[in-house]
């Protein structure tokens, strides 16, 4: 593709649409991959694309076992949300079929889940897993006093997952 400017703000606009579909984080592979099999945009576009995402905070990086994760920001959905129309129909389709048809692989390459149980003393236990491909990462079981709470714990987990494992993680390995 040229580098004008529409294309260029098209461009980060598929990206971000991407990402914020999968309702997950993806690794750089995962998005390249099919980007550069449908011509979107090449390997050194899409580079530059990613880092001026994550330079203009619509993108947020995490690294989990040596795999930089990408998600979209609060700024970044604000942004897909303002301008979401200029990204061609097509591609649109073709993004949530590839997203359809990949999906549980995406998924088992990185899979959260938060439950909860009540007990019968009238408290709940919370389990809170993370997995990388099938291989578990954390595993977390807390006892709760209220429903609320549970609930409360099972949310921030599936929407933080990263920044919490990674703050656990970060507190025990401190010396």
């Amino acid at each position: 593709m040229k580098g004008s400017n529409h294309e260029l703000s098209v461009n980060k606009l598929i990206i971000l649409y991407m990402i914020e579909k999968l309702d997950m984080p993806m690794s750089y592979t995962q998005i390249s991959e099919f980007l550069l099999a449908h011509e979107y945009m090449n390997y050194f576009s899409l580079q530059q694309y990613f880092s001026e995402l994550v330079e203009t905070n619509l993108l947020a990086t995490k690294v989990i076992n040596h795999s930089t994760r990408y998600s979209i920001t609060e700024n970044g959905k604000k942004t897909l949300e303002y301008f979401e129309n200029r990204i061609p129909e097509s591609i649109c389709t073709e993004i949530l079929n590839y997203l359809k048809d990949k999906k549980l692989e995406l998924k088992d390459e990185f899979e959260i889940t938060a439950e909860y149980y009540p007990k019968r003393n009238g408290d709940y236990t919370v389990n809170c897993i993370a997995k990388e491909k099938k291989d578990l990462l954390m595993e977390i079981k807390i006892n709760v006093v209220s429903k609320e709470h549970a609930l409360k714990i099972c949310d921030n987990w599936k929407e933080n997952p990263h920044m919490i494992y990674g703050k656990i993680l970060e507190e025990l390995l401190k010396s």
